[in-house]
């Protein structure tokens, strides 16, 4: 959003918003944190008038989707202010992918989409590699497998493999390079999943969960995103290719019956999922998932992204899908103003009876 603010090319569609705007009776102002004024009532918002953006000083809007991520004290700060005094979903929500993993297992009902995860320590890894073949060290905070090692267990030996990376160690090594890797920043262990394979190579799902003109969580989309045979990441920044899902899904479960089988059960994961994580961010309501199969068309959760980038569904030619992740966040804004004005016909009410 930030980077089409300033006319950075980037995959974010703002006439998107317009057009399906236009659809709902709906104007969608831009703007950053940055851009809102000392009291929190005007912000120098951008509007799309067909060809650019323009900007113009107006009253901060009643509901603000939030697509900020970032540390900066004073921008959260902001979105802390406007949470309290306007109704802004996807607010400031845990992060930490170890606390996330705390809070959804807590429910029973999702435990088995939740791979072996814990707090990183030199005596878990010890553990993890004498009882999983595959294993994960990644940062608690992090996205686009930024950080993410993948460990592979071959014998007596192990392929460490992450983004630049490719070394076979010995059993002394791995740890000590392991240390070296992780330093002084809190990372976590997970298993890794059994993943099911597409052209001979890994993938995962990416699954767009958003709320919907109903409030309810639904599932917008879901794409594959093949690893790359280097790192094993299927980040397309560290150059994993998205296809789409059902594509992937032909050479392991050949009859259309099968293939709508597993999409059903990978969305009823995603929505369980989401809904768990909604019970402790009531603000919540769009999420990118990172979701794998096994070759039995097992769910298994990966990680959750509080800002879906959506460019997998624009890359795998998903366009439907695409513009759909871009729909239901405005219709679910849709339904947030309309009760924010029966509310507040609701407390004009008892006035009007005097």
């Amino acid at each position: 959003m930030v980077k089409g603010i300033q006319g950075i090319k980037s995959y974010e569609r703002l006439p998107y918003y317009v057009e399906i705007g236009k659809e709902l009776g709906l104007e969608p102002v831009f703007f950053h944190p940055r851009h809102v004024k000392p009291g929190d009532e005007r912000v120098k918002g951008y509007f799309w008038n067909g060809n650019r953006l323009v900007s113009q000083l107006v009253s901060v809007p009643g509901v603000i989707h939030n697509r900020v991520l970032t540390g900066d004290a004073k921008a959260r700060n902001v979105i802390r202010r406007l949470s309290q005094k306007k109704t802004v979903f996807n607010g400031l929500v845990v992060r930490d992918k170890r606390k996330v993993h705390q809070m959804l297992w807590k429910n029973e009902q999702i435990r088995s989409y939740l791979p072996h995860t814990v707090p990183y320590s030199m005596e878990q890894l010890r553990q993890f590699l004498n009882k999983y073949q595959v294993v994960y060290v990644k940062p608690s905070i992090g996205s686009v497998g930024i950080g993410v090692a993948r460990i592979e267990r071959h014998g007596g030996n192990y392929h460490f493999i992450a983004s630049k990376k490719r070394q076979i160690l010995s059993h002394s090594q791995i740890f000590s390079t392991v240390r070296r890797w992780v330093g002084n920043k809190r990372f976590l262990i997970q298993r890794g999943i059994p993943l099911a394979r597409y052209g001979g190579k890994t993938f995962d799902i990416r699954v767009s969960v958003q709320k919907n003109k109903e409030k309810q969580w639904t599932v917008s989309g879901m794409v594959a995103k093949v690893a790359n045979t280097k790192n094993k990441l299927s980040n397309l920044s560290r150059g994993g290719t998205a296809v789409p899902f059902s594509e992937a899904l032909v050479p392991i479960f050949p009859e259309v019956k099968q293939q709508q089988a597993v999409i059903e059960r990978v969305g009823i994961a995603a929505v369980e999922i989401a809904e768990q994580y909604g019970r402790h961010f009531s603000s919540l309501a769009d999420l990118g998932m990172d979701m794998g199969i096994d070759e039995r068309g097992n769910p298994y959760l990966i990680e959750v992204n509080v800002r879906d980038q959506r460019y997998s569904f624009f890359k795998a030619g998903e366009k439907e899908m695409f513009k759909q992740t871009y729909r239901h966040p405005l219709e679910y804004a849709q339904a947030l103003l309309t009760e924010k004005k029966k509310r507040k016909h609701l407390l004009l009410a008892p006035s009007q009876l005097l």
